[in-house]
């Protein structure tokens, strides 16, 4: 069985803080389904991101998950979800000075939780007429500080702790799948470390509540082992509580999921994103995400 998660990933490419107001939330097809009962999990989210004119970053989540055997109810209708992880990356903007760097960001601990409220029919695999399913996972995660102070290149504007909150849904009906993020809510609190806001002035920033709306993946299975759709999030980051411009972005492109190599453990997914909407504060840019999950 195919299982993936919902994972929100906080990057930052530019300097002075920018990861502490742009929460990156990402849905795959096939998100939100139950993992392997009993079953520990490598998974691996690598994404390289472009933003015109000049700026790149490249970065893997890196996440070990235990997918419990049974959930609250006694039965694999349902399952829980534990991981640890940390982002690792590489940034650079090469109209500012400095600004570029290896870095780590957000490690923490995540916990997810899956119920199946509609099961198929006896009999009936994806695919077939008449197969249905629904299942339904909300997802917390608490990332801690990164220990860095720097102020350009990848994991600055770090030094913070954040939280996240999402609920996933996976929905199949005979070769149509789609899995919807209605709201995901991502909070950054103060930084660790002051940064300079004036002349002789310091001080902590802090993030704020930043939103993404109608984060969702959907597509068709148009052979046994793969699925094609398109990918749609709309983010407003730094939305309330923040000491940092609100910027708006949103995104659409084509995403996809390959299962053929499932009797190996190894499931793959990809977004290739285009911003169709930026505020004008915020510069147009395009992004591939994968999903590498391996069964371990």
């Amino acid at each position: 069985m195919l299982f993936v998660r919902k994972c929100m990933l906080v990057l930052s490419v530019l300097p002075v803080a920018s990861l502490a107001t742009n929460a990156m939330a990402e849905e795959f097809i096939g998100f939100g389904q139950a993992g392997k009962p009993g079953s520990w999990a490598l998974e691996e989210y690598p994404e390289f991101t472009h933003t015109a004119p000049n700026s790149n970053s490249i970065s893997t989540y890196n996440e070990l998950s235990y997918f419990t055997e049974t959930g609250a109810t006694g039965t694999q209708r349902d399952q829980f979800e534990f991981w640890v992880g940390v982002n690792t990356g590489y940034a650079n903007t090469r109209d500012v000075p400095d600004a570029h760097g290896a870095g780590i960001s957000a490690p923490g601990l995540g916990f997810e939780y899956y119920y199946q409220v509609v099961t198929p029919e006896e009999g009936k695999r994806p695919g077939m007429s008449g197969y249905s399913t629904f299942w339904t996972s909300p997802t917390l995660t608490v990332n801690f500080p990164n220990g860095s102070s720097k102020e350009a290149g990848y994991g600055a504007g770090a030094n913070q702790y954040s939280y996240s909150l999402s609920w996933a849904n996976w929905i199949q009906i005979d070769k149509f799948g789609i899995t919807a993020n209605p709201v995901e809510l991502f909070y950054a609190s103060h930084n660790h470390n002051a940064t300079q806001t004036g002349i002789d002035q310091y001080e902590k920033l802090r993030g704020g509540l930043s939103v993404t709306l109608m984060d969702v993946a959907a597509g068709y299975q148009i052979e046994d082992d793969l699925y094609a759709g398109l990918h749609h999030a709309y983010s407003m980051n730094a939305w309330r509580h923040s000491d940092f411009e609100e910027t708006k972005e949103g995104k659409i492109g084509p995403s996809m999921t390959y299962l053929g190599l499932a009797e190996y453990g190894l499931f793959i997914c990809g977004n290739v994103d285009f911003d169709y909407y930026t505020s004008s504060n915020l510069k147009k840019s395009e992004s591939i995400s994968l999903a590498i999950v391996k069964n371990l």
